[in-house]
């Protein structure tokens, strides 16, 4: 059975979701992610991470499209994890609690 989560990264964010047990593809050039990331939308996965350092690169085209998309797989951002900040649990709850009905508490 195909894993129903995948993520898109590269560098230490690819490294750190590998080791959670992820299938991770790095992809080091946005534009290649981008194409991947069109692909995987269209994908039986469930749940779909991508690199938060792509987002400033992606096509105006593709943000509209996210924006439109709605259903599975569920597409969220992971912001890189190279510093502390205090503002990570924030983000990821912003980003988690509308898809999932309720506030993820990361300890």
């Amino acid at each position: 059975m195909a894993s129903k989560m995948i993520a898109v990264a590269h560098g230490n964010t690819a490294l750190s979701l590998a080791l959670t047990g992820i299938t991770v593809e790095e992809l080091h050039d946005v534009k290649d992610a981008e194409k991947r990331l069109v692909e995987l939308l269209d994908s039986q996965h469930e749940v779909v991470i991508a690199d938060e350092r792509y987002r400033d690169g992606l096509s105006e085209w593709f943000q509209l499209r996210v924006q439109r998309h709605s259903g599975l797989p569920l597409l969220i951002f992971c912001p890189t994890f190279d510093e502390e900040d205090a503002g990570t649990d924030a983000y990821i709850n912003a980003i988690v609690k509308p898809a999932v009905g309720f506030e993820i508490r990361l300890d």
